[in-house]
């Protein structure tokens, strides 16, 4: 052994810092408190949440806005309740490092049965090499070094989760000195295959005489705001986002139109892009939620499609990474098209809010919102109806918004915030989720307290799963009553509001921005009260209802 080289535990320390990172979230557990105790001794801070849950979400969140974010939770009792969080964070492409603890590998021949052992001992390691793009339990920590490389390398490439089972019995050894990191060559693609792919596409582009551009969630990972919009404004191309897409370009930006969502989003918008000549899809993920539950109405033979593992031309995929033409799609003669046509972007159609002593309301509490968001705000939605209100809100920031608008967790947005706040410290969180998903995981907001963090968060009280009753009613959708405005007294921090009327929520508002305190707004709604935009969805699932009666 070779002392001049880290032990494991200090290696991977070492290389999560490198990369930079500089929170790690999670909850002790015996079988990871080794390496805990070499956490506190290091640069990076340990944020403990109240969960493992938590701690998941918390990170994902991290990972979203600053590339790549540590959760560490022990073994099995921990580790699985990351598991949720860590499916979340795959299904929407996030860098998240999880690190779970495990038995010694010699403890684990000398004891079959030790505590958190469900059935067999990589049972753990297993269930999360499903959701992961790569893993490690360091069988052979001679490997170590190199193993560590490889999977956060892989995070690092795929933009999606690596799991790393830390064994407690090699966090202090020191692998070989003579050990060399053999990772594997990042996969390449054809240069000549490239140049026809972009060739095609800028012809495309260039003979169309309507074409929109819809930026999804991976320009954000990939942070490809900058060169999207200048192929946006060199073609004079009007730019839509996804739902997942939200805030990952500029809202403010002249080109900018809205989210397009099918049905559920705004009509102007949704005409116009599904009477697109050219639909150019740069960085969306395919998914239900995010085409407005399948309400998304586009015809193939006029899609070019580029992500991070393909380009796509009409029905025919290229073979190449449909993101890294981008830069030779911009340097070619691109035709600057006329789009007179197009709609005023949605901002530009938004109705001044003028509050008054009236019950408050889902419309008024998007119009609010949406009059009050800075540039420092980043607004994190639960899915549900606190996503389908904010969909027309503009965004004063690049990045944000953050939802998990595909795998759609209930849960996900007070811990995020978390996150969110650790990651950028000139943000403030703004969270927006019902009642029943705050009582999911609404503890880590003494998390949030201890942390020194300030987010807003607001509670819309309408006593239930609001998204699910116009689908199907019954007493399931009923949830427990809860004084959510005196949380802050519960935690010994922040100030809590009881919110009836606009005027109300207007004034709730403008203190919680003044100050810097942590502020609940609980926001009592009408148990049928649902946004506009939720609404048109209803509208369109009971026309295809009423049809089949």
């Amino acid at each position: 052994m070779d002392k001049n080289f880290p032990d494991i535990g200090d290696y991977l320390i070492q290389k999560i810092y490198e990369k930079g990172v500089r929170h790690v979230f999670g909850v002790p557990g015996d079988y990871i408190l080794n390496f805990y105790s070499k956490l506190e001794k290091s640069q990076l801070r340990i944020i403990n949440t109240c969960d493992e849950q938590g701690a998941g979400f918390a990170a994902d969140a991290y990972a979203r806005v600053h590339g790549l974010g540590v959760v560490c939770v022990t073994y099995n009792v921990g580790g699985l309740k990351v598991l949720n969080p860590a499916a979340g964070a795959y299904a929407e492409k996030s860098p998240l490092l999880i690190i779970a603890g495990s038995p010694g590998w010699q403890e684990r021949e000398k004891y079959p049965l030790l505590h958190h052992k469900p059935k067999e001992y990589d049972d753990q390691y297993k269930m999360f090499e499903r959701i992961t793009v790569a893993s490690s339990d360091f069988k052979d920590p001679a490997l170590a070094y190199t193993e560590i490389d490889r999977v956060l390398d892989e995070i690092l490439r795929q933009k999606r989760p690596g799991y790393l089972e830390l064994p407690r019995d090699i966090v202090d050894l020191i692998p070989n000195a003579d050990i060399s990191c053999d990772r594997q060559t990042i996969p390449g693609y054809d240069r000549q295959m490239a140049t026809d792919a972009a060739a095609k596409i800028v012809a495309a582009v260039n003979a169309s005489k309507q074409p929109v551009i819809v930026a999804g969630v991976e320009i954000a990972r990939n942070n490809l705001e900058a060169p999207v919009l200048g192929f946006a404004e060199k073609t004079n191309i009007p730019v839509v986002s996804t739902i997942l897409g939200k805030s990952a370009v500029d809202e403010k930006n002249p080109h900018y139109l809205g989210v397009y969502a099918g049905i559920v989003g705004d009509d102007e918008i949704r005409r116009y892009v599904e009477s697109a000549d050219c639909i150019i899809l740069i960085g969306v993920l395919m998914t239900d939620v995010n085409l407005g539950a399948n309400t998304a109405v586009l015809d193939r033979d006029k899609m070019i499609m580029l992500s991070e593992e393909d380009c796509i031309i009409g029905r025919r995929s290229c073979n190449v990474p449909g993101l890294a033409l981008i830069p030779e799609i911009i340097r070619a003669e691109l035709t600057k098209h006329d789009t007179i046509s197009a709609p005023l972007p949605v901002r530009n159609r938004m109705p001044a809010f003028s509050p008054a002593n009236k019950k408050i309301t889902t419309a008024g509490v998007f119009l609010a919102l949406n009059s009050y968001l800075d540039e420092k705000s980043v607004l994190i939605t639960e899915v549900g109806d606190a996503l389908m209100m904010s969909i027309d809100i503009t965004i004063k920031r690049p990045g944000g918004f953050m939802s998990p608008a595909y795998y759609s967790s209930l849960g996900f947005a007070v811990p995020a915030a978390i996150g969110v706040q650790a990651a950028s410290s000139d943000s403030r969180a703004v969270v927006l989720t019902g009642d029943g998903a705050f009582q999911m995981a609404g503890m880590e907001i003494s998390t949030a307290g201890r942390y020194g963090m300030n987010p807003i968060i607001i509670v819309l009280n309408n006593s239930g799963f609001g998204t699910e009753r116009p689908m199907i009613d019954g007493a399931f959708n009923d949830v427990a009553t809860w004084h959510y405005h005196k949380i802050p007294e519960i935690i010994d921090n922040g100030r809590g509001f009881l919110i009836k009327t606009e005027n109300e929520f207007v004034s709730a508002l403008k203190e919680a921005y003044q100050s810097d305190e942590l502020s609940v707004l609980e926001v009592i709604l009408e148990s049928d009260d649902i946004s506009p935009q939720l609404r048109r969805l209803c509208q369109h699932f009971a026309k295809g209802v009423n049809k089949m009666a």
